[in-house]
């Protein structure tokens, strides 16, 4: 009978001497991490956790993205003294209004965090003001953040992290697994180093460059993008007014946007070199081919027309790109079905997206050919009915400028370990081949003709440099009111230089200038010569000068496949002028061209022995 009342009790005693044992355990256990050195607690904590957030930095190594401490303001609100003084101090120092701050000291009943990731010298500030008792209850607690040194500098390729320290948007948000890896328990990790394709020279000059052109043209923003021609690295990307990722929740979504890869607009008549490339390739239309544009184009049975601003007459294709005839591109369209226009506009890269490294990018506008209307085709042969971001537009022109084979654009140039190991490079990627090579070099021979005489873009102008260049003014279709505004819209050209051996490619699109013109060739030419001038001078890029265009004031594009002139005269059947050109620089011979196009005939036939001061003469249809 004792026993059976004494089994409560001794269940109690043990239960009551086991929890006791619990606490002991999670007593030592606290007591021992609280009097371990620092530096045995730290390496603990890398164990399990993130050191640091990797650096993003310019091609050559500039840190426009990096690392740091930054506090974190917290109010205890018991022991603040005088809540309106309190207020109005920190909200001097934090550029907020001391009102709200005010009320949420007085709402609240014990710690509050006020503001994240202050900076520096907002650290210093309170700092001060708490050492000579001004703040009382006021504490700043570090904790890791970010900085961007050069502030505004790409910052839209740059991009900002959160209050935990991830990654919002840039390349901060594209790569943030690589700046900030998950971490793995027993080893301690760091981010890797991002390197951009941006020059940050480039990218500087190219910001101040857009920041005036934009105050000079009351523009609502002006877009600036310069790529490597020749692998498709984005040097700068530029999109003003932009903003300071330090301090970017003070910024709207809308100030924030990275315009060069969401904004959608159409191109206007920058957008005919693409419309006539496809033309030729699919073999519409032959360069030599005429166009009566005088009236106008009309289409009684659907009832519109479309016309040009100054009657030129009859043109042949160059004419059409140099003068920029809406008529004539018009007529054009017509040699080619919806179905097969269509497709080449998407081996441009309309319609989808270029696949460059930043978040958000949009694929633009263009609907496939079973909801066009009757006029969609020659409407978007001019550059409307069609949507287009920047980085699609300087994407398409790598295929001008590469022979015909479009490449991907690329932001990002290597992904590099901690310990200097590289670990990924983007170099040089083909996407396809889009038109032939005559096709995208008899483009750039037009398009360089434009600059020339009367042409639409003659205002384009670098020192000593051949530019194959296209402007354009688009209208800005209001959709309240569904017509074409007669007070919005977008002057833009596009650049590619030097002509006979593209190396940069320069957009410039100037939404809304409500200056003294709005025309392309008055408020974006002037930005493109200014930001090319600079990067043939940073660059150290030769001068040829007018040195390969002596002939008849047209210039030679690069081909592999010029006739070599030596011992005997060549089998020119078949060979384009503009691979000819070369051969007219040389004084030993005389080339005497018929016609143009390709090579039909010759005189004297190939084989004939090569002698000093002979006369060539060639005929071309």
């Amino acid at each position: 009978m004792s026993m059976t009342n004494g089994t409560p009790k001794t269940r109690f005693f043990v239960l009551l001497g086991l929890v006791g044992v619990f606490v002991l355990v999670l007593f030592y256990q606290y007591a021992s991490i609280m009097i371990r050195p620092a530096g045995v607690r730290q390496r603990n904590t890398q164990q399990t956790g993130i050191v640091e957030r990797g650096p993003i930095l310019d091609r050559n190594g500039r840190v426009l993205a990096i690392q740091t401490e930054l506090d974190t303001v917290t109010i205890w609100t018991p022991d603040v003294t005088d809540a309106e003084k309190t207020a109005t101090l920190l909200g001097e120092i934090l550029d907020r209004s001391a009102e709200e701050i005010l009320d949420r000291v007085r709402s609240a009943r014990g710690d509050i965090v006020l503001q994240r990731a202050i900076t520096p010298s907002q650290s210093d500030l309170i700092a001060q003001h708490r050492s000579e008792g001004r703040l009382r209850g006021v504490t700043l607690r570090p904790f890791p953040g970010r900085s961007y040194p050069e502030r505004t500098l790409a910052a839209n390729v740059v991009g900002y992290v959160g209050v935990e320290n991830v990654g919002l948007d840039g390349i901060e948000y594209s790569l943030n697994n690589e700046l900030l890896p998950v971490p793995e328990t027993g080893r301690p990790v760091s981010g890797n180093q991002v390197f951009l394709t941006i020059d940050a020279n480039i990218q500087a000059m190219a910001q101040a460059i857009a920041e005036r052109g934009r105050e000079e043209h009351s523009a609502d923003s002006v877009i600036i993008i310069v790529a490597d021609a020749t692998n498709g690295e984005i040097l700068a990307y530029t999109t003003d007014p932009t903003f300071d990722p330090n301090t970017f929740g003070r910024y709207t979504a809308d100030e924030r946007r990275n315009a060069p890869v969401q904004k959608i607009y159409e191109p206007g008549s920058v957008f005919k070199v693409f419309s006539i490339a496809s033309i030729l390739q699919l073999g519409g239309i032959v360069p030599r081919d005429r166009f009566e544009t005088s009236g106008g184009y009309i289409n009684e049975s659907l009832g519109f027309s479309i016309t040009d601003l100054a009657d030129r007459g009859t043109l042949d294709v160059e004419g059409v790109i140099k003068y920029s005839s809406n008529v004539g591109s018009a007529i054009a369209a017509d040699t080619v079905s919806s179905d097969a226009f269509f497709h080449m506009l998407r081996l441009f890269g309309f319609g989808v997206q270029t696949g460059i490294m930043l978040n958000g990018e949009e694929r633009g506008i263009l609907a496939r050919p079973e909801f066009w209307s009757g006029r969609t085709r020659q409407t978007i042969a001019i550059g409307q009915e069609i949507g287009t971001t920047a980085i699609q537009v300087v994407a398409a022109a790598t295929a001008l400028a590469n022979r015909g084979v479009l490449l991907k654009p690329q932001i990002v140039k290597s992904i590099v370990a901690p310990d200097g190991r590289i670990l990924q490079e983007f170099g040089r990627e083909p996407v396809r081949e889009v038109v032939a090579p005559w096709v995208a070099d008899t483009m750039l021979e037009m398009m360089y003709s434009s600059t020339q005489g009367a042409g639409l873009a003659r205002l384009v102008r670098i020192d000593g440099v051949n530019v194959s260049a296209k402007t354009g003014t688009a209208e800005v279709f209001d959709l309240t009111e569904r017509r074409y505004s007669q007070t919005e819209f977008i002057g833009s050209v596009l650049g590619i230089f030097p002509t006979e051996d593209p190396q940069f490619i320069v957009y410039v699109m100037v939404e809304h200038p409500r200056g003294p013109s709005i025309y392309g060739e008055r408020t974006a030419v002037p930005i493109l010569n200014e930001i090319s001038e600079y990067i043939v001078q940073y660059t150290g890029m030769p001068r040829p000068g007018d040195a390969v265009a002596r002939h008849s004031g047209r210039v030679a594009v690069r081909h592999s496949d010029t006739p070599v002139l030596e011992t005997h005269v060549p089998d020119f059947t078949g060979v384009a002028k503009r691979t000819i050109m070369p051969l007219l620089n040389r004084e030993d011979v005389e080339i005497r061209l018929m016609g143009n196009g390709w090579v039909v005939a010759q005189d004297p036939a190939p084989g004939t022995a090569y002698r000093s001061g002979m006369v060539i003469t060639l005929e071309l249809e």
